[in-house]
Order: structure tokens, then C-alpha cells, then sequence
């Protein structure tokens, strides 16, 4: 008899010594042959169900990423960029727009580096914005588009070593202007290099500028006294300046999870949204902060207005119009602008423009400033999201204009604005710089006049103001449109012609005198490398790079990816 150990056949299949010697899938094979027919059947449909939605949601993300959604495509698809065949002249172009923002960097690091501004004829700086070193900050996120790695390298070892809680001694900043330029550029460099040190010089620049948000009302004041740490008080706020901040604390709120800075800003939303108005969805442009009334000032989509009614959208789509709010307000805007504010020259049928009203809305000025050449992008960004073709029209229209404020002058740069004429002969005086409601009889129109459509007034100055260009850069993305990036090359042109210096690019004095050297204003406003280049740039680059459908730019061209497509 032998003596070897056997394992009895009653032992069930979990008993320990069987069990040690059983490969897992002869285990999961045991327990699959227990389940009945109908268990068998139900998990083997899950499993199936499982499968397809995973395979799904592969084939998706390559071909049609659920970051593009929700909500109607707004860029036209790559393939129609494509076919356009200008690939070639577009990177040339690109390349060259690129070198610009190259040479106007090397200029800016030689002569200015860490100051607030270059002198571009005088080889010099200022620190007119208190010392933080803004044009360098409003540049990061441009350098880091254009792939100048190094030259972004340079800006972020300088701007982690500001110490933001300081300014100059006895100057008081400007809430808004370091809000659109400062705190958004270091957000927007953060999101695009994940470098953890300038998220942390973003809050730091945020909380420094946070106590103008300590009012009885929670308007903020326009002021802050960054040494002290406190706000400059203040009667009143103009509207751009408490309404265009809202983007960057929500940002930051998501970055940080500090909901503090978003519910502050959003609070001044909900007190304009609320105030009594001279006409439904009209704004103007003084706020009294101590009661939250607009009783004075004109009504304008131009300076000290402009950017209040394009973050109602802005905000609509940063949030993936998760609240109906921002496009409540927004189309209130819209339709009361279209209603009592769009004109044509009565030269040109063509060339329509936006006037202002009074603070009554009864009285029309019929003055078109090159800053609300930013409504024709805005426009046509609002006809995509919100479904309202007839916007991308009057887009196109007003596009038009702006483009031809360039093209008419003997320079080919634009100037701070133009007058038009009414039917009756009744427009601004050219030589009034004071009352944009003085309205006169005009004498008999020039040649000129009547060729152009319109005529000057006193401020005939460029100062390498940006929103033409990014009305082209828009309505290009959205319309496929090749003319907006022949327009927009034409405009480099003047540029690089007119403009450049030996150190960078400078304001130009007169748009309409050919005598360089004389006209050349020795500034260089950081937005010209925030803005202008930037969106000269993304022009000429493809539809999809820097997508309007994953990215909203703030006012000042920073680019924050849309909340609920931060995965992207």
C-alpha cells in the first residue's frame, strides 16, 4: 500500500489546498460555471455595453473631442482652413510676425528689462505702472504662443522674484489696468507652462489688488495704494473699470479654490445687472460707488465702456453658459446698441459705424473710436454661441470700417477715430477735443471726405492699438474669409514700414504725415506685444491653435482655457 497522500474528491473548490494551486483564471472560470444561465447572460451584456462605450469614447476624443462640446462649433473646421491653400504665405507671414515680437523682446530686455515700459526711440524705460515690470508680465503668454522658449525662460526668472505686495513709493495703481494686464498674464502663463511659481505671483498680485473690492457697495474703487495696503477712495468708477475684472478673479477662484475673488467680482455684476438704466440694456460709463447709480457720462462702446459688454459674453462662454445671466445681459446690449447706436456714412453705403449716446441716450455722437473696432470680433463671436446670424452681418460691416480707417491714410496705420457727417450736414467739429455732443453744421464735404466715407478729428495719433487686428483674427476663424488675413498683412506692413525702431516698434504721432523720424512718439504700450502681435499671429496660424472654441481672451488678448473644458 502506498503511503503518498491523495487529495479526496470531496473537497470543494475554495478549500485552501486546491485553491494554492489553481491559476486565476481557472479560479474566474469556476465561478463563471456556478452562475446561472440569466446571471451568465446579464454580465456578459454589461461587459458588451462596457466595451462599446469605451471604444466610443476613444473613436470620439480622435475624431470629435468632447472638448469641443457642448454648444455650436465656433472656428471653422480645419479642413477649410486648409483649403484655402495659403499654408505656405501663412507661415511666412507667421514667421515674420514672430521676428517682430523678437526684435521688439530684445529691444525691451536690453534697454528695459524689469521695468514697466521701453522708450523705443530714446533706448530708455519708465515704470509708469508702479515698477512691476508690466510689459514684461503682459508679454509672457505671447513669447510662449510664438514658441521664443528662451525669451519666455527670461520673463518668468524675473517676474517669480517681483515682490507684488510693493510699488513704487507714492504711487497708487490702477485696479483695472494691472487686473487685464498683470494678474491675467500671470494666470494665463501658469496655465500654459504649469510652472506652480506663477500661479503663486498670480494670487499674490490678486490679493495685493484685492481691497479695492472694500467699498459699502463692493464697487471697487479705481485705485489702489499697493504699499499701504488699502484702496484710494473714491466717488466713482468709470464702467470698464469695475465691469472688465470678473474673468480673471473667476479664473483665479478655479486655479486656487478660493471662491472669494469670483463672488466679489460677480457681485458687481449682479448691482449693474440690477440698476436702473436710461435705456434697456445701455450703461453709462460713471458709476457711483457709493449707491451703484449711472447718471452721468456717456453711453459708449468705445474708451471707459468697451470691454463691460464684451464680458457679458466672454463670461457666458468662460462658463459654458452655466448660468443664463451673461447672455441675458449681453443681448439686451446687443439689440439696444443695434437699436438707437449704428450708423452709415452717407458717403460710403458700405461703412457702417457705433456713435455714442449722452447719458440720457437721447443725444447721438457720431464719433467711431478705433477701440470699439473690437465690437465686430465680438459680434461675430456672439452670432456663433448664442445663434444670432444677423450679428455676423452687421460683423462684417463694421469690420469694413475699421479696416478702412487704415487703408485711407497716407501711412496705412489707423487713428484714434474718425467723424461722420448726417444726411443734413451735421457732424463734429475736426478741431473740438472736449465735447463729443457739440454737434454743428459742417461745410460742404471734401474730395477726400466724400472718398473716404469719413474725415479726421484732432487725435489723429497710433498708438499700436490692437482691436482691428483682432476683429480680423476673429472674423477670419469664424467666416473663412481669406480677405481678413490680406487685411490684417497690410496692416503689418504699415507697421514694420511706419513704426519700427531700431530697439522695438513706437506710437506714431500722426497718421496722415509721411515725415517718420518726426512722428515717432518714443512708447510702446505693453499691449502692442500682449495684443496686437499676438493676435497678428494667431491670424496667420491655424484655426485650431489657440482655438476660440477651447480658449476665451480676456480683454488684454490673455487666453484662459473655458472652465468646463480645462481637461482639454
Amino acid at each position: 500500500m502506498s503511503l503518498q497522500p491523495t487529495l479526496s474528491s470531496e473537497l470543494s473548490d475554495d478549500h485552501p489546498l486546491l485553491n494554492g494551486q489553481r491559476t486565476w483564471r481557472s479560479r474566474l472560470k469556476t465561478k463563471w460555471y456556478r452562475l446561472d444561465r440569466l446571471s451568465r447572460v446579464i454580465f456578459a451584456l454589461f461587459a458588451l455595453t462596457m466595451g462599446a462605450a469605451i471604444v466610443s469614447r476613444v473613436l470620439i476624443e480622435v475624431l470629435d473631442p468632447f472638448d469641443l462640446w457642448p454648444g455650436p462649433r465656433i472656428t471653422i473646421p480645419p479642413k477649410v482652413d486648409d483649403g484655402n491653400n495659403t499654408a505656405h504665405s501663412d507661415k511666412e507671414r507667421r514667421d515674420a510676425v514672430r521676428s517682430a515680437m523678437k526684435h521688439a523682446w530684445e529691444g525691451y530686455h536690453q534697454y528695459a528689462f524689469g521695468h514697466d515700459e521701453l522708450k523705443p526711440v530714446s533706448n530708455s524705460s519708465n515704470d509708469k505702472w508702479g515698477g512691476w515690470g508690466v510689459t514684461l508680465i503682459d508679454a509672457l503668454d505671447t513669447l510662449y504662443i510664438m514658441e521664443l522658449h528662451q525669451e519666455f525662460n527670461q520673463g518668468v526668472t524675473h517676474a517669480i522674484n517681483v515682490d507684488f505686495s510693493k510699488a513704487t513709493k507714492g504711487y497708487t495703481t490702477p485696479f483695472f489696468e494691472m487686473v487685464i494686464r498683470s494678474l491675467a498674464g500671470l494666470l494665463t502663463a501658469y496655465e500654459m507652462s504649469l510652472d506652480r511659481r506663477l500661479l503663486e505671483k498670480a494670487q499674490q498680485v490678486g490679493d495685493a489688488l484685492f481691497p479695492a473690492f472694500n467699498t459699502s457697495t463692493g464697487i471697487p474703487y479705481p485705485r489702489v495704494d499697493i504699499n499701504a495696503g488699502q484702496a484710494v477712495s473714491s466717488g466713482r468708477v468709470c464702467l470698464a473699470e469695475a465691469g472688465t475684472v470678473q474673468i480673471e478673479y473667476w479664473k483665479l477662484s478655479e486655479l486656487t479654490g478660493n471662491q472669494t475673488y469670483h463672488e466679489a467680482a460677480q457681485r458687481v455684476v449682479d448691482i449693474l445687472d440690477a440698476a436702473k438704466k436710461p435705456y434697456k440694456g445701455l450703461y453709462p460709463i460713471w458709476i457711483d460707488i457709493d449707491s451703484g447709480e449711472m447718471n452721468s457720462g456717456q453711453i459708449t462702446f468705445g474708451g471707459q465702456g468697451d470691454s463691460w459688454y464684451e464680458y457679458m459674453l466672454k463670461q457666458h462662454i468662460y462658463s459654458g453658459g452655466a448660468t443664463d445671466q451673461y447672455r441675458r445681459m449681453y443681448e439686451e446690449s446687443i439689440d439696444s446698441m443695434k437699436q438707437k447706436m449704428v450708423k452709415r456714412s452717407v458717403f460710403d453705403p458700405e461703412m457702417y459705424y457705433i456713435g455714442d449716446l449722452d447719458s440720457t441716450a437721447t443725444r447721438f455722437s457720431p464719433k467711431f473710436q478705433h477701440l470699439t473696432c473690437f465690437v465686430p470680433g465680438m459680434l461675430a463671436l456672439g452670432s456663433k454661441v448664442l445663434d444670432r446670424p444677423d450679428d455676423l452681418d452687421l460683423a462684417k460691416k463694421l469690420t469694413y470700417t475699421c479696416f478702412q480707417m487704415y487703408n485711407q491714410t497716407k501711412t496705412g496705420l489707423g487713428p484714434e477715430y474718425v467723424l461722420f457727417r448726417d444726411s443734413k450736414n451735421m457732424g463734429l467739429s475736426s478741431t473740438n477735443h472736449n465735447d463729443d455732443f457739440a454737434v454743428v453744421s459742417l461745410d460742404k464735404a471734401s474730395d477726400t471726405e466724400q472718398a473716404d466715407g469719413y474725415y479726421l478729428g484732432y487725435d489723429k495719433s497710433y498708438i499700436l492699438r490692437p482691436e482691428t487686428v483682432e476683429s480680423l483674427m476673429i472674423l477670419y476663424r469664424i467666416t473663412g474669409d481669406k480677405i481678413y488675413k490680406e487685411w490684417g498683412w497690410q496692416i503689418f506692413l504699415a507697421l514694420e514700414k511706419w513704426t519700427k525702431t531700431d530697439a522695438a516698434y513706437s506710437a506714431y504721432r500722426d497718421v496722415t504725415s509721411t515725415k517718420r523720424n518726426s512722428m515717432l512718439m518714443d512708447s510702446m504700450e505693453s499691449f502692442f506685444l500682449a495684443e496686437t502681435l499676438k493676435y497678428l499671429y494667431l491670424l496667420f496660424s491655424p484655426v485650431d491653435y489657440y482655438s476660440l472654441d477651447e480658449y476665451v481672451f480676456n480683454t488684454e488678448a490673455h487666453p484662459f482655457k473655458i472652465m468646463h473644458r480645462r481637461g482639454a
